[in-house]
């Protein structure tokens, strides 16, 4: 029950987060009149929401390694798209400053994991301290 409580949680965050970064890539509807009206095009855009479906699909399907591991490619789309000069740069920091948070909670969420598992209940500062042996 704990795990679940901890993994739900955790996992809330990461939703949370992801939709902030997904709604830092939705685009208008409407034709841009100036070059600084969109922020990036509709390809990087959709390259970049995909890449955070894929986190948050990972994290909402209880498997934050798989998480961790698609928001890397996310980063990576990012600094591609940075560099190729796709996205502005305080639409790269925003992103950037999202997916550490997201990072942040994807790693609490597998320490968490990790200190749930069978046979992790007896390490240092872990536990009530009554082995009951």
């Amino acid at each position: 029950m704990k795990r679940a409580g901890l993994l739900s949680t955790g996992l809330s965050c990461v939703v949370v987060a992801c939709a902030l970064v997904l709604t830092g890539c939705v685009g208008g509807t409407e034709p841009a009149v100036t070059t600084t009206a969109s922020p990036y095009s509709a390809t990087v855009a959709s390259k970049l929401q995909a890449g955070v479906q894929a986190v948050t699909s990972s994290a909402a399907g209880g498997d934050p390694a798989t998480a961790l591991a698609r928001l890397d490619e996310l980063a990576v789309t990012l600094a591609d798209a940075r560099a190729r000069g796709l996205v502005t740069t305080a639409r790269f920091d925003s992103i950037t400053a999202s997916i550490a948070l997201v990072r942040a909670d994807l790693q609490a969420a597998i320490a968490a994991l990790a200190n749930q598992e069978p046979g992790n209940s007896e390490k240092p500062g872990k536990g009530d301290g009554n082995k009951g042996d």
